[in-house]
């Protein structure tokens, strides 16, 4: 707060620019920061003198302004966000990992004294407990298991009671990678298993991944333990996506819905409106809802439910009832969306490319401020379908409006540069070569994913599908049927907001 009251009236008092207002605002904020943190966090007993605290303190701060002042400028000048409130997100963000290096660095306290008793080594053999079963547990679709000590929530859809055998993979919660800072991030390859650390050591959002014979174990640092969309977003659904390659079926980057008995995909780029035409074509024509972002696809046209909870931003919410949200939802969105747009994953993706710990950061931002995401039943009046066939297969794009049909190679190439771009955060890049699946190393899982999706695409009509006016959903249903049907009653204003609040609290039964 004293960093913000400095910086307003920098700004609104002096009229000076609000980055520079931001680095006299750290002097006079770290100053007072270190007097509190001196009296109430660290009393007594540090290892530093005074002055020298002191300084590291000011030092520490100044130096997270090489971090804070491209992400301040970025969201102000380049996202448009006020620039208390950029201030105020920078300063949240990097509030943990200042408390870690202040933790481990400035306060750190002398060793104690080894007592007497610990110079001679114990005679009796230490029992150690047997590692705890999975607090949560999934069966994907019938094809791949996983246990987790954390809650998925884009895996709740398929939340069993029991497993009949150990998961295929296994996601546990412990400290990863060695102890002590480190100039930078460092990824470790070792026969079957690969090894993430950042620049926190054991604080930091680290992970490794041990490939056995018949499972893949997930060890997260507690930090990233801490943020679960990241750890399924960034590890989790990756490994979910060549484990199904290996089981002869794949995880696409695509939305599917049954319209009139007719298996229906679309895929697009990120941020194009995919979601939107979704909730459009469920509002207005009715139908079933198979998956809005990944979808588990098989040779023949099948078409697997993959219903992870779909993240919406201000503009989607035009596509359904605006009373589906509640009004401190609606206010809650619009930081949400702002953060999690295509601009702020742009910004995620450059910072990634710099010296910095982008897994801590990724994670501390989610953890405070999630992405808005809900379950399609909590947004449209829909019913959930196990399968379809797909006969339709839609590429939604933005330009002057037009509709070609594409050949068979062209179609293949397409789907796979659309998956691989969900896929562009820099960790995957970091652990991907060292995926090995049943004897199958990454490489060739990646021919066996194209060959896989050369077969469901085998008797799939593709057509690429381009407007100006995000009128896609209109479009779709004249496609497929020849005319424009009426569209039946099911508005979700037929639904009561207290129902579709109960709704939201459990998910949906799953069909057999």
């Amino acid at each position: 707060m004293v960093n913000q009251l400095l910086l307003w009236l920098w700004v609104a008092g002096g009229e000076g620019h609000y980055l520079l207002g931001a680095v006299v605002a750290t002097q006079g904020s770290s100053t007072w920061n270190f007097c509190l943190t001196e009296r109430w966090v660290f009393p007594g007993g540090a290892r530093r003198r005074l002055g020298s605290r002191y300084l590291l303190f000011l030092g520490m701060n100044n130096s997270a302004l090489l971090l804070r002042i491209p992400v301040l400028a970025l969201l102000t000048s380049f996202l448009g966000i006020n620039y208390l409130v950029s201030n105020f997100v920078t300063l949240v963000v990097l509030f943990l990992l200042r408390f870690l290096v202040s933790d481990r660095l400035i306060w750190k306290r002398p060793a104690p004294a080894p007592a007497a008793s610990a110079a001679r080594p114990s005679a009796v053999p230490v029992r150690r407990a047997a590692p705890a079963p999975p607090r949560h547990l999934y069966q994907v679709g019938g094809f791949v298991s996983v246990g987790s000590d954390i809650q998925l929530r884009e895996l709740q859809y398929f939340r069993v009671p029991e497993l009949d055998d150990a998961p295929d993979i296994r996601i546990r919660v412990e400290p990863v990678g060695e102890p002590g800072l480190r100039a930078r991030s460092v990824v470790t390859h070792g026969p079957g298993f690969v090894t993430y650390e950042e620049h926190l050591g054991q604080l930091g959002a680290n992970f490794r991944l041990d490939f056995g014979r018949d499972r893949i174990d997930v060890a997260v640092a507690p930090l990233l333990g801490r943020s679960p969309h990241v750890v399924y977003t960034n590890v989790v659904e990756a490994l979910l996506r060549f484990v199904l390659v290996s089981r002869g079926c794949l995880l696409l980057h695509s939305a599917t819905v049954e319209l009139d008995g007719h298996g229906v995909m679309l895929t697009a780029r990120t941020d194009t409106g995919k979601t939107s035409t979704i909730l459009r074509l469920l509002r207005e024509q009715g139908g079933g809802f198979l998956a809005d972002d990944m979808t588990i696809v098989a040779p023949g046209g099948h078409a697997y439910c993959y219903p992870k909870p779909l993240t919406i931003s201000a503009h989607t919410v035009q596509a359904v009832a605006q009373h589906t949200l509640t009004r401190q939802e609606q206010l809650k969105l619009a930081v949400q969306s702002r953060l999690h747009s295509r601009n702020g994953r742009r910004v995620g993706s450059r910072l990634g490319e710099l010296n910095l710990p982008i897994m801590a950061l990724n994670a501390t931002t989610q953890a405070l401020v999630p992405p808005p995401k809900y379950m399609a039943h909590r947004l449209v009046r829909t019913r959930y379908l196990a399968s379809t066939r797909v006969r339709e297969l839609f590429v939604i794009a933005r330009g002057a409006a037009d509709l070609e049909d594409l050949d068979h190679e062209t179609a293949v190439d397409l789907m796979i540069e659309n998956t691989d771009d969900a896929y562009g955060f820099p960790p995957f890049r970091s652990f991907a070569p060292a995926i090995s699946i049943d004897g199958d190393d990454y490489a060739r899982l990646r021919e066996r994913e194209r060959d896989l999706l050369a077969s469901f695409l085998a008797g799939v009509r593709v057509r690429r599908l381009t407007r100006d006016d995000f009128s896609w959903a209109e479009a779709i249903p004249t496609l497929l049927n020849g005319h424009r049907r009426p569209a039946p009653d099911l508005e979700v204003a037929d639904f009561a907001v207290p129902e579709l609040e109960r709704l939201a609290e459990r998910p949906p039964s799953r069909p057999a």
